[in-house]
């Protein structure tokens, strides 16, 4: 009777193991289920944004997947959204869209973006990815965006200058000022209207006019 139950239960981990069709890399790495990352910068610093979390389809067949964000810890003021086909307003939980994956493909349709707005503390947040046909088929992971007061660099933000692009409306091309005293390895980094990064510059001087 015993080697029955064992059966049984050997047969019934393996068929749920089966029925998982997407994994989460995050910079590249594959995450275990519910993983935590943290994102970190200062409070003062802007958006903070995670576009280097990917979605894989490890599956034979196509699937088309949505997504979940369920806030677990927040902090006062602070404005948090994401993209998953579509850009979502900070209210908007759950995905209106869902994205197709075909097999042994990968996503990198996901933003999450965070705006502490000065506020210093951990916004903790969970996303669950799952498949439309099979809600149970899904794998999350939690994001600590951390935005925090203790730098020895506070001096520095506040003497940064960044213009806005000009002109506005432009046609082909707008340029930006920028004045990054004190700052090594700049990136300027360019996103489109659903949150995608598009082009990201690195800044070989500290001043001086990109366009």
């Amino acid at each position: 009777m015993k080697k029955i139950i064992l059966l049984v239960l050997i047969v019934l981990t393996t068929a749920w193991a089966m029925t998982q069709s997407l994994e989460l890399y995050f910079e590249g790495i594959l995450l275990a289920p519910n993983a935590e990352i943290t994102l970190t910068a200062h409070a003062d610093s802007g958006m903070m944004v995670l576009d280097t979390l990917d979605v894989k389809n490890i599956s034979d067949a196509t699937i088309e997947v949505k997504c979940i964000r369920t806030i677990i810890d927040t902090i006062p003021d602070v404005i948090n959204s994401f993209c998953w086909g579509l850009c979502y307003p900070p209210f908007t939980d759950t995905s209106s869209v869902a994205v197709v994956i075909l097999s042994q493909a990968f996503s990198n349709e996901f933003v999450g973006d965070n705006d502490p707005g000065g506020n210093i503390g951990i916004m903790k947040v969970k996303y669950t990815f799952y498949s439309i046909k099979d809600i149970d088929d899904q794998v999350s992971v939690i994001v600590n965006y951390d935005a925090t007061g203790e730098s020895g660099n506070n001096e520095l933000f506040d003497n940064i200058r960044l213009s806005d692009a000009y002109p506005n409306p432009a046609n082909n091309f707008v340029s930006v000022d920028y004045d990054l005293p004190g700052l090594n390895n700049a990136k300027i980094m360019i996103f489109n209207l659903l949150g995608s990064k598009v082009k990201e510059i690195e800044l070989t001087d500290a001043v001086g006019t990109l366009t």
